[in-house]
């Protein structure tokens, strides 16, 4: 499945970039669809280069035919991000059970604002799922629907849940 969401923020491309890259903890309040966020690493691997590994842990409803044969922390996933300062860009890769995600996120310079752009393709890995095979053609669409309305929440709010917290912030 691809993912695409393009939005603009009145606000400069580098404080928006750097706050994301940098200060996503203090985005929460203004992410409804995210738990908690956790840093496993940073790290600044040159002037324009850092990495930095996230785990994220998503708030997500899911149908009950479909809870018991998912694990407890299907909805965390780990994020790989390679942050490209020169092009204001991040590089991600989501690891969750099951499944796994690829894409960039684009904060360009518009005027005195910010397009920002996610693309994302999610993979969806059928054979991890424990479905008895009787019931595997019924119950892994829901299992693929659930962990599609739990991600894709999470790639595309980032500019809403931004809007929110530099409106709360004056």
């Amino acid at each position: 499945m691809y993912i695409e969401s393009i939005d603009y923020l009145d606000h400069d491309a580098r404080e928006v970039y750097e706050l994301v890259r940098d200060e996503l903890p203090r985005l929460l309040p203004y992410l409804p669809d995210v738990e908690e966020v956790t840093q496993l690493e940073y790290e600044r691997q040159s002037d324009t280069r850092v990495r930095i590994v996230n785990r994220w842990h998503a708030r997500a409803q899911v149908p009950s035919v479909v809870s018991k044969f998912l694990p407890p922390d299907t909805f965390v996933w780990t994020d790989y991000a390679d942050w490209h300062d020169d092009e204001q860009i991040v590089n991600f890769r989501l690891v969750g059970f099951g499944y796994e995600v690829t894409g960039t996120n684009y904060f360009q310079a518009d005027g005195d604002g910010t397009l920002i752009k996610v693309t994302a393709n999610v993979t969806i890995h059928p054979e991890k799922f424990k479905v008895p095979r009787i019931l595997f053609k019924k119950v892994f669409p829901l299992i693929e629907g659930a962990v599609k309305k739990a991600l894709q929440p999470n790639l595309t709010s980032l500019a809403r849940g931004l809007k929110s917290y530099f409106q709360a912030q004056g």
